[in-house]
């Protein structure tokens, strides 16, 4: 009879508590006593049974069996090697009070260990010990060589105090000794931002720059500040700071990445090439660089950098094969784009490839080519199957083949028959086919196999509310999609589109301009004009249809809808 390796771990640990006594969990033998011999000093039995158990339990993601076991034979060893292989574990384990008492053991057998000082801190802080913590950071700090890199060292830990407040009282007692140093006061500056003391924090940055105005943390951290708050204020910022110091890059790069989020690209790219071979260089930067360029249509550019990524060593080259792959597609260049998609034969890009190898066949070929290209590959897991279904019944039906595309979801159901997802694209499909009860019968299977679907619900709903029938059981179902997913504009649409139709005209309105804010959709503007033409707001309904109409001039139910109120 074969027994499973979990369950031969827990027989040998039964077995080394009951053949050596019960001490191996006992309280408090966090503390150890130095002056005392080892109980174990060479490898004995004793210690290489348990040594083997641990390494064993560690293999096997038993990370708190193996970080007692590490625990008691650094206690019967006293191994520092063995205390901090404990620690680690138990904090890997995320099991606090292992960890907690690992690392005291830890420091008790290395005094003079700024590693095993700075973890015992981190863990009493972690816990809102803040009081342990203060004399082992002080103690930490009195050393010259590592007081800077201890006080940003703390500004890490410090974010995990749940009360920042008495973050803020710590660092600052903390910091006390220490007026000339720069990284105390950034110290200082951190806590209080984090602590909605802005003022404090604007402070302590003052000082710095009187102390050193070049010092890029504290440069950064300022920006960081004003950019929260009117992020073309920290624009206006950066550029001051790089005309006097044209060569600091962090601080470029920092210019550069807000530059891109406020959708400036061709300054952002400006800016990424003046950096892109400097000393902070990296295949990451290099990508940034690519895309910048890609989103701005210079693919020649594009090209270039992703090449130049790949060069660098990108951690993830099948991404970069898929960017290289539709810049050479865009270049019409067919057997290239599929040269580079053909680099990646397994992981996690390898279905992505398939299936734009796919589109290009059908696109170039014929999508019957496309699907047979797609059919060789069947050892895919269930999910993975599902993706290329439907990329199959997608070629089907943009090819004009609707009832081929819906003949191969019948075909497929027996395989899918415990799948929401599938039942809910075969639902869809069937509507615009206009198998109505099919469609019905197919959402509620969904629902039923998925309980908080809340695209199921809503189309469900949403397919009541158009036709104008059973109002009450749409609104129910689209009020617990609503639940699940609140901030879905598609789901708010609905909402407002089945108020509209129980002639709550106010209501609907409120749900159809929230809709519209988060996602300017023809379909919702469609039905935000209705509402607003019902409260007489004829010239409003007409300028949103107007303006909708520009961006989406063959939309179908916005034309439907303005033909209906010419």
């Amino acid at each position: 009879m074969r027994i499973k390796i979990k369950k031969v771990i827990q027989l040998l640990l039964a077995a080394s508590l009951t053949f050596f006594g019960p001490n191996l969990y006992t309280k408090d033998e966090g503390l150890i006593n130095k002056s005392l011999p080892p109980r174990i000093t060479q490898a004995n039995p004793e210690f290489i049974y348990k040594f083997l158990l641990a390494e064993i339990a560690a293999q096997r993601d038993e990370l708190n069996t193996a970080g007692h076991l590490f625990l008691d034979l650094a206690k019967r060893t006293l191994n520092v090697t063995l205390a901090e292989r404990a620690t680690r574990l138990a904090s890997d384990a995320r099991n606090g009070r292992l960890a907690l008492d690992s690392a005291k053991v830890w420091n008790i057998l290395a005094p003079q260990s700024i590693n095993a000082q700075q973890i015992l801190a981190e863990l009493f802080i972690a816990s809102g010990n803040l009081s342990s913590a203060r004399p082992i950071i002080k103690k930490i700090l009195d050393q010259d060589k590592v007081r800077s890199e201890g006080f940003l060292y703390l500004n890490n830990i410090l974010t995990k105090v749940i009360n920042k407040q008495n973050a803020l009282r710590f660092i600052k007692e903390i910091a006390e000794p220490y007026p000339n140093s720069k990284e105390a006061h950034f110290a200082i500056a951190h806590a209080a931002y984090f602590a909605d003391k802005k003022d404090l924090a604007i402070k302590e940055l003052d000082t710095i720059e009187r102390l050193d105005s070049k010092w890029e943390s504290a440069i950064l951290f300022r920006g960081y500040i004003i950019g929260k708050e009117w992020p073309e204020k920290a624009i206006a910022y950066y550029q001051e700071y790089l005309t006097r110091h044209p060569n600091s890059n962090e601080i470029r790069l920092e210019y550069a990445k807000i530059l891109t989020s406020l959708k400036q690209y061709n300054a952002a790219k400006k800016e990424f090439l003046t950096i892109v071979n400097s000393s902070i260089a990296s295949s990451k930067l290099s990508l940034t660089v690519a895309l910048l360029a890609m989103e701005l249509e210079d693919n020649v550019l594009a090209e270039k950098y992703l090449i130049q990524s790949l060069k660098r060593g990108h951690p993830q080259p099948d991404q970069i094969y898929i960017y290289l792959a539709r810049i050479y597609d865009l270049r019409n260049n067919h057997q290239g784009a599929l040269s580079w998609l053909g680099k990646i034969t397994s992981g996690e890009f390898f279905l992505q490839a398939k299936i734009i190898t796919a589109q290009m066949i059908a696109r170039r070929q014929s999508v019957d080519e496309a699907i047979e290209q797609l059919n060789h590959y069947k050892y895919l897991s269930a999910s993975d199957q599902l993706i290329l279904l439907q990329t199959k019944v997608s070629f089907l039906y943009n090819d004009q083949r609707a009832n081929e595309a819906y003949d191969l979801m019948r075909e497929e159901e027996e395989n899918f028959i415990d799948s929401a997802e599938f039942k809910f694209d075969y639902a869809i499909l069937a509507e615009k086919m206009g198998n109505i009860i099919i469609m019905e019968q197919l959402l509620k299977e969904a629902i039923k196999l998925k309980p908080d679907y809340a695209i199921a619900y809503n189309a469900l709903g949403y397919s009541y509310a158009d036709r104008n029938i059973k109002l009450y059981e749409a609104k129910r179902n689209i009020e617990i999609a609503l639940s699940i997913q609140p901030n879905n504009h598609y789901i708010l649409d609905s909402m407002g589109w089945v108020h509209y139709r129980l002639g709550n005209i106010e209501i609907a309105s409120k749900f159809l301009k929230k809709a519209y804010a988060i996602q300017k959709d023809p379909e919702i503007a469609a039905h935000l004009g209705e509402v607003l033409w019902q409260q007489k707001m004829i010239k409003e309904a007409s300028e949103l249809w107007q303006a909708s109409l520009r961006n989406n001039p063959s939309n179908r139910i916005l034309l439907d809808t303005i033909n209906k109120y010419r």
